[in-house]
């Protein structure tokens, strides 16, 4: 994740991206304490955990294989597992993995393989990723290049990019440096976040309005195609987290000379009209981050604080409800991850957020 890279509000309720961030209020939920709704349309079923990590640095990614593992990462080089990711502080171990670099992102296609990038051009990779630090490898792919995302859709192949327009892939993510290999696809725009519905679908987002789809991910240049779907004018709207559950459904959000807009497609590989614009859902602001476990569910979160959802995502403004508060302003970064329809985990500051009912 980036920090206002252009001056774009870059979002979110939870996550950790190098950011600042206030002191918690006085409302502020306590360790463990269940976190309250934030209005009176959200569901009220919808319960959500909040925990404070003992983590010094701020957590800026996670992913969760399953709903018994989540690793996060954070911005001083270090990965946090938990087999009880709902569970107290100590549920979380820490583990120096990268040491004195920002890790950005992290995607674990299983639970015996996990994939962070930094802000460095490296991967740190692990086949036992609740093990030690000798347990990951750092291999540098990407010169010193800053990646932002990076999605691993089975454990044969994973797909990050970086800020200067690459994309850098494998299939062999646990292997040396070598096994690795980059493409300049987005010219002078930087990429945002990446996703990869499949191995044959793969869909990145920049700071110029774009989003960058491919079937052939691993594939030269031309095997990516390149569509303004915020419709700035000046290409000035910054197209953030993106998900794809399936095939034929993608979602992100955007903010900037455009507007506040949700953005999805039902046929992501058809170009710029094949994204449909929505815009004043969940209080006019666009998501810094996004996980949708299936087409019938999304969430989000957003600048706020707040963590909103849907079960219509292809939907008008007003099937985006707000399910929760965290309560903490300005508590900015993003990241979230739903394994399954009954259990999603979201990070930011020091905190860890989760429910078994999205």
């Amino acid at each position: 994740m980036r920090c206002l890279r252009i001056g774009a509000v870059l979002l979110v309720v939870l996550a950790g991206a190098s950011c600042g961030s206030t002191a918690k209020s006085a409302s502020s939920a306590t360790r463990g304490s269940q976190v309250g709704t934030s209005n009176t349309t959200a569901p009220a079923k919808s319960m959500w955990k909040l925990v404070t990590v003992s983590d010094s640095n701020k957590l800026i990614a996670l992913s969760c294989p399953s709903a018994t593992l989540c690793i996060a990462v954070d911005d001083g080089g270090n990965a946090l597992a938990s087999s009880d990711p709902t569970g107290g502080p100590s549920a979380w171990h820490q583990v120096a993995i990268d040491a004195g670099n920002t890790l950005n992102a992290i995607s674990c296609p299983t639970t015996s393989e996990c994939v962070a990038v930094d802000n460095t051009g490296d991967v740190v990779a692990s086949t036992d990723p609740t093990g030690g630090p000798s347990a990951w490898k750092v291999a540098n792919v990407d010169s010193n290049y800053v990646f932002d995302g990076v999605s691993c859709p089975n454990p044969n192949l994973c797909v990050a990019v970086d800020e200067e327009g690459n994309v850098v892939t494998s299939r062999n993510p646990t292997g040396p440096a070598s096994a690795w290999k980059a493409v300049a696809v987005d010219g002078s725009n930087g990429f945002d976040a990446v996703t990869c519905a499949t191995p044959q679908l793969c869909v990145g987002t920049d700071d110029h309005a774009h989003v960058l789809v491919s079937i052939n991910p691993t594939g030269p240049t031309s095997a990516w195609t390149a569509a303004d779907v915020a419709g700035a004018a000046d290409g000035s709207n910054v197209v953030n987290g993106v998900s794809c559950p399936s095939t034929n459904l993608c979602v992100t959000s955007s903010s900037g000379g455009a507007g506040e807009l949700i953005l999805t497609s039902t046929a992501p590989t058809g170009g710029a009209s094949s994204w449909k614009k929505v815009s004043g859902a969940a209080n006019n602001v666009p998501f810094e981050d996004i996980a949708c476990p299936t087409t019938s569910l999304c969430v989000a979160e957003d600048p706020a604080t707040d963590v909103i959802t849907s079960t219509d995502p292809t939907g008008p403004a007003s099937a985006w409800k707000g399910a929760v508060d965290e309560g903490k302003p300005n508590h900015l970064g993003g990241s979230v991850s739903c394994p399954t329809t009954s259990f999603c985990a979201l990070v930011g500051n020091n905190d860890v957020v989760t429910s078994t009912n999205p």
